[in-house]
């Protein structure tokens, strides 16, 4: 394979590779930021 081909496949698989990651880690954020809704709420469910 000339090198050219292969930089350019290299390059498409590094970049969904790191939009999946910052897609977990925007997951992970969102998941975070509801769960410290849900145990406000359950806080003053108990007050």
């Amino acid at each position: 394979m000339n090198n050219l081909p292969l930089f350019i496949a290299g390059f498409l698989v590094s970049c969904v590779v790191f939009l999946a990651i910052g897609i977990l880690i925007y997951a992970a954020i969102l998941d975070g930021r509801y769960e410290r809704e849900q145990q406000v709420e359950r806080a003053t469910e108990g007050a």
